[in-house]
């Protein structure tokens, strides 16, 4: 920002009345910054993708292909590589653990989803899954969480998928 003293014509009125910060030339200025700094978006065709980690422009048979049809944003090669090590990494050094009698014993005090309300019965069951319930880390382990029984709940896969490495 230019921290010069200019007339308020020289600054954008906000719809509440007030006016930003900034004068017109400074956000200008921001913003053809910000456009630089976007990420270009990946290339995809019917048939090949891009994959966001390593950039190659693969066949669709590289990528993991989910339920409702869609592909990851990664290739198999890099899920394998990359994001399971991490996971197994992330795992293993966390503190804490927890049995499945544990895990069976707390869902037991859900009749569906916390997220999304949806019945277990009711929710669909992919050909790839066994179970539509999924253990979640409450705080994720990306984020330091723990593995204790305390810090795990039970969702649906798809809650559980969207919800990702996010609180909430």
């Amino acid at each position: 920002m230019c921290k010069t003293t200019l007339n308020l014509n020289n600054f954008i009125r906000r719809k509440d009345g007030k006016y930003y910060r900034m004068c017109i030339k400074c956000n200008e200025e921001v913003q053809k910054e910000k456009l630089k700094k976007k990420k270009k978006k990946n290339l995809h065709t019917d048939t090949h993708r891009t994959c966001y980690k390593c950039q190659r422009f693969l066949s669709n048979d590289n990528f993991t292909r989910r339920s409702v049809g869609t592909f990851f944003s990664a290739c198999k090669e890099c899920n394998k590589y990359g994001f399971a090590q991490t996971r197994r990494s992330r795992l293993k050094n966390s503190e804490g653990s927890f049995t499945s009698r544990e895990f069976n014993e707390k869902l037991k005090l859900y009749e569906c989803c916390p997220i999304c309300k949806r019945k277990w019965e009711d929710i669909p069951k992919p050909k790839n899954l066994k179970t539509v319930i999924a253990a979640d880390h409450i705080i994720p382990l990306a984020k330091n969480g723990t593995n204790y029984i305390e810090n795990i709940q039970p969702l649906c896969y798809s809650c559980n998928s969207k919800k990702g490495d996010r609180l909430n």
